[in-house]
């Protein structure tokens, strides 16, 4: 029986979450006229700012759509998924709604990642990974990581630029790009 691998889509297949940084920064300096950053670690542009509730909303409205069709893929996932295809079983965990899934259906289907279990519009991704029984877990949130690993589950915290790194255990190892998860999981395939 093969292992099963769970991936999370923004900012770990598609770039969106660069994007979403971007476009963020035009937001606060165009609409927002200054420099409301409170920690530019933050993976999140409502983490991220000191914007109301009205102005995330009003951000998230405006450029949401536009983010999430134009976003590419993460450099090296067109080549490191379908060779992890062929040795595990890759399900999707998202957040993003069924209509924000269509945005990013053709880069999808390139490599066959529409023909995958996909769990959409998902804010419990520990129960999808225990029911589904997943080994892997690639996730850009390090709440999301650190959970999956308190649970056992293997947790690859693919870190942005700007984000803190989070230390290495038996559980979680902080990766850049694709190419460091092929090389754990190949060569690996555990954490020790």
């Amino acid at each position: 029986m093969k292992k099963k691998i769970a991936l999370d889509l923004d900012g770990v297949v598609f770039d969106s979450e660069n994007l979403f940084r971007v476009y963020s920064e035009l937001y606060d300096v165009e609409v927002k006229n200054g420099d409301n950053v409170i920690n530019n670690s933050k993976r999140t542009f409502q983490e991220r700012y000191d914007w109301s509730k009205n102005d995330e909303n009003n951000f998230y409205n405006t450029y949401a759509k536009q983010i999430l069709s134009n976003a590419n893929l993460m450099p090296g996932a067109d080549i490191i998924i379908p060779k992890l295809m062929n040795k595990y079983d890759i399900i999707i965990v998202t957040a993003r709604d069924r209509q924000e899934l269509l945005y990013g259906e053709k880069l999808l289907n390139r490599f066959g990642l529409l023909k995958v279990n996909i769990y959409y519009n998902e804010h419990n991704k520990l129960e999808v990974f225990k029911k589904e029984n997943v080994s892997y877990i690639i996730d850009d949130s390090d709440d999301i990581c650190k959970n999956a690993a308190n649970n056992n589950i293997k947790a690859f915290y693919f870190k942005n630029n700007a984000a803190d790194k989070l230390e290495n255990n038996n559980n979680i190892i902080t990766v850049n790009n694709w190419g460091e998860i092929y090389k754990y999981l190949m060569i690996k395939d555990d954490f020790n």
